[in-house]
């Protein structure tokens, strides 16, 4: 889909050299403005309490630099507002310019904090966009908290591979980091980091969100990683 800022920008022309007729370019309503036209399309999809709905957000940056990422503001407002929506997941694709935009294999990665209904969620996400390779992995701060996730993963029964890695002073980013850049070393990889996230109303949301924007900030302009939010709605 697409909004157009002017009546004739040369996005279709652009768009059929590229795909061809292979994919369909949709054209937005502009005058409601960019975020409010595509949540009425996404709107426009009837879904259950088990589907869902895949966003994907490209979004091209000349350089690596937060200051840059904070110029996207229709970006930045269109995914915030899509967080909020039942069913709807949100997939960032980042690319910085002179990275490679095409990867020949692509693996599944789905963070869990605990065995609990928002990473369950994320699993059946993950499943249902049928990637030929996906994994869980957890990051566990002592080896009675390894015991414990492990065993709690046999037991309901999650039948997607679980690494549990350890972080032993409690910060998740160089593990992470570790660990995807194991997977995309080959330069052929890209990994889709899928993430449950917690959505909750008012002041609550500063206390079960950190983990989260912390997660998006260190992944954002970390090379062959695009990253999949996937909200679990708290009442």
């Amino acid at each position: 889909m697409h909004v157009p800022v002017r009546a004739d920008d040369g996005v279709n022309a652009r768009w059929h050299r590229a795909n061809g007729n292979e994919r369909v370019l949709e054209r937005l309503p502009a005058h409601e403005g960019s975020v409010d036209a595509v949540l009425e399309y996404v709107w426009g999809f009837p879904r259950g309490e088990s589907d869902f709905v895949n966003v994907v957000v490209p979004e091209l940056f000349r350089r690596p630099s937060l200051f840059e990422a904070l110029r996207h503001r229709t970006a930045f407002a269109l995914k915030l507002r899509l967080l909020q929506e039942p069913g709807v997941v949100v997939t960032d694709v980042p690319l910085v310019e002179g990275e490679p935009a095409t990867a020949s294999r692509v693996i599944g990665v789905i963070l869990v904090s605990g065995v609990h209904g928002a990473s369950l969620r994320a699993v059946n996400y993950a499943r249902s966009i049928r990637l030929r390779e996906t994994r869980a992995v957890f990051f566990a701060f002592d080896a009675e908290e390894a015991r414990r996730i492990r065993a709690e993963w046999q037991r309901r029964e999650v039948d997607i591979p679980l690494d549990v890695i350890e972080a032993p002073f409690r910060d998740l980013g160089e593990p992470l980091l570790a660990y995807l850049r194991e997977l995309t070393d080959d330069g052929e990889t890209v990994v889709n980091v899928v993430m449950p996230e917690l959505v909750v109303r008012g002041w609550r949301r500063l206390l079960h969100n950190q983990r989260a924007l912390y997660i998006k900030r260190i992944l954002l302009f970390e090379p062959r990683v695009i990253l999949s939010s996937v909200p679990y709605q708290l009442t």
